[in-house]
Formats: structure tokens, C-alpha cells, sequence
């Protein structure tokens, strides 16, 4: 979302990554729930790793349960919309009206707690529409790394690609954006295999993981 050159008119509301004098990494998922999130909890919880989801809240109607085990598991619980499209063609307050608050208050009465993170669909919006989100206060969040784990899912060296774009692109207050909701009909089982492989290595590296909140709160 870096890309977005109006986001700079919003320093209060924007964060894309976090502070540079500390070695801090929030590793973010858009989609979901999807059939890859249960797994991806296992592994999370086994690397000890606290991270955030961005939910779709036409996805989480259907997989409260879900949404209700990354809560419980101490993970931060992040709105991406009620239904996963383009939002850019919608005026500010419809835009607020059917996507963003929808899928808050859906999420906050699942979760049983608060959401006050949004990433759009695509990493797309709007100037009037990253207004309204101010005006709401409602923090919009980017991303630093993008690994592309959407890409070539099938591919033979899906993973390995992927970690050694995490670990070659890392950088003190890096967001990473990752994937665990499904791609139409198929899933995404190799996020947990890339978290797995991922955390240890930049472990190694001084680098600790942090929620996107936390480091909008550090900012």
C-alpha cells in the first residue's frame, strides 16, 4: 500500500510499517478464516507468535468458531471488509456503511474484542474513503513486505520462494502480508509450513513479532 502517495496526508491513521530502531515484526494474514487458519494457529501457537488476521466478514459469519480461536489464542483480530472486492467505487459512507462497519461489529461480538484495524481488500482505497476512516478512528493498515505467497501457489518451490523473500526483504518494523484464507475453491495449506520456517530464521536474526497494533501503539 506504500504505493498510495495521499496515504502520507494521514500519518495518524496510515501505518505500513513500524518503528526503525526496533527489531520488531508483525506478521499479518488477509482472507480469512479460511481451511488453512486452524492449522496455522497450531503453528503459531507452537512458535509462540502472536500475529494479526484480517478478516472477511462474509467468511467469518461462517467460521465463527474460528474467528473465536484466534481471539482466544491472544491473536489480534483485524477487519478487511464484508465482502472481498475492489471498494475503490464506493462513496465514503457507503463504503463505511456496508463493508467496514458490518464486518466491525461482526467481528467485535465474535471475537469479544475490539477492532480497530482495517487493511481493504487489495491493499486499495481511496483519499475520502481513508478520510472517513480517520474521522472514525479507524487505523488503516499497510504493508512493507509482500512475499507474493498468493502467487504460484502450486508451484514446487512455493514455500522456500516465499521465506527467503521474508528473510531477504526483513527490516526492523516490517509488516509482512500473508494469506490464510482460501483462494476461490482452494485452500492455502502451505502458510503453516512457511510461519514454521520463517519465525525460527528471523529469530536468529535479533527479531521479535509483535502485533501490527503494537506497532502502530510504538509508534
Amino acid at each position: 500500500m506504500d504505493y498510495h502517495a495521499f496515504l502520507s496526508q494521514f500519518p495518524d491513521t496510515y501505518i505500513g510499517r513500524g518503528r526503525t530502531d526496533r527489531r520488531e515484526i508483525a506478521l499479518t494474514f488477509d482472507d480469512g478464516p479460511g481451511r488453512a487458519t486452524s492449522a496455522l494457529l497450531t503453528t503459531l501457537r507452537e512458535c509462540d507468535v502472536q500475529a494479526t488476521f484480517f478478516c472477511v466478514g462474509e467468511k467469518a459469519r461462517r467460521a465463527t468458531d474460528t474467528v473465536r480461536a484466534i481471539a482466544r489464542d491472544g491473536h489480534e483480530v483485524g477487519n478487511h471488509g464484508f465482502t472481498h472486492r475492489d471498494l475503490r467505487a464506493l462513496d465514503p459512507r457507503t463504503f463505511w456503511m456496508t463493508e467496514v462497519l458490518p464486518a466491525r461489529s461482526l467481528l467485535e461480538d465474535v471475537s469479544g474484542t475490539p477492532v480497530t484495524l482495517f487493511r481493504p481488500p487489495f491493499g486499495e482505497i481511496s483519499p475520502a474513503q481513508t478520510g472517513r476512516l480517520a474521522e472514525e478512528g479507524v487505523t488503516l493498515v499497510g504493508w512493507s513486505i509482500d512475499p507474493r505467497d498468493w502467487d504460484e501457489v502450486e508451484a514446487k518451490d512455493h514455500t522456500g520462494r516465499v521465506v527467503r523473500h521474508v528473510i531477504e526483504q526483513v527490516h526492523p518494523g516490517a509488516i509482512v502480508l500473508l494469506h490464510d484464507g482460501d483462494e476461490g475453491e482452494r485452500a492455502r495449506p502451505a502458510i503453516a509450513e512457511v510461519v514454521r520456517l520463517v519465525v525460527p530464521a528471523l529469530r536468529t536474526m535479533g527479531f521479535s513479532f509483535v502485533t501490527a497494533g503494537r506497532l502502530r501503539d510504538a509508534r
